[in-house]
């Protein structure tokens, strides 16, 4: 099953690598119709512990909170594109190493980042996203989880 999971994170990925992901429309029906195949309808996300973005650790829950976070984190950007560097298997959850780069709107200040995501599935679909700083924290709770 994992390598299955790991499959169906990366074709829920892909088309958005490389894309300025600034420019979509969060809150389109079209992008919650996509959201909806592959997310839990109780999809929980838990942000960056750092702060970086929208607050240490904050918690999103079910589609509306998914929409509402990702509406949040793009939205001080003019341009922002997410890079997934590899896609781990870590058993029922898949480890996905993100190098992020933007343009801030207002700025035009260039930042990069670099986080790993931690996508858990039940079913065939994600049930819970969790963000860390580094693939060897993402690799810690995973094991100290499982």
């Amino acid at each position: 099953m994992s390598q299955e999971n790991v499959e169906i994170v990366r074709s829920m990925n892909e088309p958005f690598d490389g894309v300025d992901v600034a420019e979509i429309d969060w809150a389109s029906e079209a992008i919650r119709e996509i959201l909806e195949r592959v997310y839990s309808p109780d999809v929980e996300l838990t942000t960056l512990e750092s702060g970086i973005g929208s607050g240490p650790s904050r918690f999103y829950k079910g589609w509306d909170g998914l929409i509402a976070y990702l509406q949040e984190w793009f939205e001080p950007f003019s341009e922002y594109r997410i890079d997934a560097r590899d896609y781990l298997d870590a058993g029922d959850r898949v480890l996905v190493p993100i190098r992020a780069r933007g343009v801030g709107s207002g700025s035009g200040v260039q930042v990069q980042i670099e986080f790993t995501i931690a996508f858990q599935l039940r079913d065939g679909k994600v049930t819970r996203v969790d963000q860390y700083d580094t693939v060897e924290q993402a690799r810690e709770a995973v094991r100290d989880s499982g």
